[in-house]
């Protein structure tokens, strides 16, 4: 095969075994059975296995829940269409078995199982996670979001015995125990990165993009960039254990390949469909096109709050009040997700993101406009990144021709995903289109990560010190009721002046065989397949 188009095209053809499936064998050189096999087909390339290292992509985070474990996880709970989603309120054992917190809620200690053991053979102990975690504070991504749990520093972090982990809180923090839900926080075999760590790179960082050194649910059988293959670890202990005996993550970049592999049984789910090519895939009916609502994800219109019109809050409001929603939720988005506009009544505690009460109203927004001394209008720049054109495309012309009876008028640039990136980085756009998903599904996490401080996932460039002190006053270990009374406050704020618009919480669209099942949404938004399952056709 010439090339991996070349390659997809044989796959549609209906050959059972192609030369680009070498590598999805057994370690005796025999394939798997396609009955307990799952074949993923998505857009991405996999250039690291280390997900706390730099260089990590969604497809690494993916992998790494495969092949690491993590002290705790989520439950999944079930939806009427037969699929599955976390639930970020309840909490239940991985790695560690159960947890204790002591009386002022500062110091947490973690109990291991005490049968757990890497893929290698050796046993996970408890200085295994501590050098893990304290290898995840040396990278400055992975300790920007272990921050947030009040993790800062390898001193808070105590073996107490082989199987016994302790950390140590400056302050009570509700984020203490779910950080370590999440792939930066992957349990690494210490023992084995050391012995491939050198003077110059002391935590392995190098070695552990190319190499494994897991004890999760699945092994690394196979690695190059457009195709990852795992093997069942019949040994797990941290759950339950796995239908599938092998899986294939396979890069594949046309989208109307990724659906086609499915519906000709060459692959078992399918990711990242456009909306043409989905709807055609449902009408077909030969396999399923599925959509699960992203309680943690939101879309947006952003604009630099910290520059000239959009300084002016009564700009961003008009912006917003122009916004012709339904339309938009409608045509563009296909009905699919949450709306996040139009609501009534009070606002909900608790909840972010959650529905603004900010909807179409062209005379609201003429007037806000002339208050802020723009009645003639202003010219303005709109990027977004091409990766998301299959829904920004329409929606920036819908943003565009509605402004436009402002007489504000929108040149629209769509952006190579790096140069998006970088102009994010940069600090000094006008107005973007994105969408951000939460590590951590809780309203505080939200505000802190995506309304404060100089980091580029504040889309918004928004400063408020009244968010800020909100946030600072918010106690660790409030209350359910003061929490959401907080919360909703600091809602309040964020929505009524909208350095983000929120438009809508999406939802991740895919396909699936119709012989699979257990499906299951987790926060990153890509499949697991240690919940997967096949009937026999």
């Amino acid at each position: 095969m010439k090339s991996r188009r070349d390659f997809c095209q044989f796959l549609i053809a209906g050959t059972a075994l192609a030369p680009g499936l070498s590598l999805a064998t057994s370690r005796h050189g025999l394939a798997q059975g396609h009955e307990n096999s799952v074949r993923i087909a998505w857009p991405y390339d996999t250039s690291s296995l280390d997900a706390v290292g730099i260089g990590a992509q969604r497809s690494t985070w993916c992998v790494s829940l495969h092949v690491y474990d993590r002290l705790v996880t989520y439950a999944a709970v079930a939806r009427s269409d037969g699929t599955r989603q976390y639930d970020p309120a309840q909490l239940q054992s991985e790695l560690a078995e159960r947890w204790d917190i002591s009386p002022d809620s500062k110091t947490i200690t973690f109990h291991l199982r005490p049968n757990a053991k890497f893929h290698d053979g050796a046993p996970v102990t408890a200085e295994d996670v501590r050098w893990s975690i304290e290898r995840a504070l040396t990278v400055k991504g992975a300790a920007g979001v272990m921050a947030v749990g009040a993790l800062k520093s390898a001193e808070q972090l105590k073996v107490l015995d082989a199987h016994t982990f302790q950390v140590t809180l400056p302050a009570p923090n509700r984020f203490a125990i779910p950080v370590f839900t999440i792939p930066f926080a992957a349990i690494i075999n210490s023992k084995l990165a050391r012995q491939n760590a050198t003077a110059q790179d002391p935590w392995a960082n190098e070695w552990l993009k190319r190499n494994a050194a897991g004890g999760g649910a699945y092994k690394v059988e196979a690695f190059r960039n457009d195709q990852v293959v795992l093997s069942r670890n019949d040994d797990w202990v941290c759950g339950a254990k796995p239908a599938m005996q092998q899986v294939i993550f396979q890069t594949v970049p046309e989208s109307a390949t990724r659906g086609a592999l499915v519906e000709r049984g060459a692959a078992d789910i399918a990711i990242e469909i456009p909306p043409n090519d989905f709807a055609a895939i449902l009408e077909r009916g030969k396999a399923r096109a599925l959509a699960i609502p992203m309680p943690n994800q939101m879309d947006f219109v952003a604009m630099n709050s910290q520059a000239a019109p959009f300084s002016d809050v009564r700009v961003r409001q008009a912006v917003a009040y122009a916004l012709p929603y339904q339309q938009i939720f409608q045509s563009v988005f296909r009905n699919r997700g949450a709306p996040l506009f139009g609501a009534t009544g009070e606002l909900q505690p608790a909840v972010f993101p959650q529905p603004s009460a900010i909807n179409t109203d062209l005379d609201r927004a003429q007037a806000l406009l002339k208050d802020a001394g723009q009645a003639g209008g202003f010219e303005t720049s709109l990027i977004y990144s091409a990766a998301k054109a299959a829904y920004f495309d329409p929606l920036s012309l819908a943003v565009r021709d509605a402004l436009g009876k402002l007489n504000i008028r929108v040149n629209i640039d769509r952006l190579p995903g790096a140069q998006f990136d970088e102009k994010v980085a940069a600090r000094n756009t006008q107005m973007l289109l994105d969408n951000r998903v939460a590590w951590l599904s809780l309203p505080d996490y939200w505000f802190a990560a995506f309304y404060t401080g100089s980091s580029s996932s504040n889309l918004g460039n928004f400063a408020s010190p009244r968010l800020d002190q909100m946030l600072k006053d918010l106690p660790g270990d409030a209350s359910p009721q003061v929490y959401g009374e907080k919360t909703r406050e600091m809602s309040k704020l964020v929505l009524a002046e909208v350095p983000m618009i929120p438009l809508r919480r999406g939802a991740v669209e895919f396909v699936m065989s119709r012989e699979l099942s257990g499906y299951t949404y987790w926060f990153h938004g890509l499949p697991d397949a240690r919940d997967l399952s096949k009937r026999r056709p």
